[in-house]
């Protein structure tokens, strides 16, 4: 999605962990643990989420940064099949072009978490769209 904002304006706010649960349909609130207080690869944090009445937390860890341009984090770490989250932030003109993407092989694997899967990509991808779409109107109005 394309925001008329600087790519640091907007990197600096994806990766503000206060900021980024306004952004989220699911995410209400992240916190660094012990040891983390940025944005960085091996900090790692959590979150907490919410889908309807279901609620749950989760750990992330870092696992690639570039300033300004990319950061990518396992949830959860050192799961075999963790899901990564990854936000690309791209100069485009005046502004910049947002890209948030997920890869999440457990949803090929229903048996190891059954029952909570069926219609979970459809889900997440709306909620990137929701979550770009927060982000464009926090700097566009």
């Amino acid at each position: 999605m394309r925001v008329a904002a600087s790519p640091q304006a907007v990197f600096a706010h994806l990766t503000d962990l206060d900021k980024l649960p306004q952004l989220s349909p699911e995410n209400v609130r992240c916190e660094f643990h012990e040891g983390s207080d940025r944005i960085a690869v091996g900090a790692s944090f959590r979150g907490y989420n919410r889908s309807g009445t279901y609620e749950w937390h989760a750990d992330c860890v870092v696992t690639e940064f570039e300033p300004h341009r990319y950061f990518a984090y396992a949830v959860p770490p050192d799961f075999e099949h963790a899901t990564i989250w990854s936000y690309l932030v791209e100069p485009d003109g005046d502004g910049c072009v947002v890209t948030e993407s997920f890869d999440a092989p457990l949803l090929a694997h229903p048996e190891i978490y059954p029952g909570r899967v069926e219609g979970r990509r459809d889900n997440l991808e709306r909620a990137c769209e929701v979550t770009l779409a927060n982000l464009k109107a926090v700097f566009e109005g």
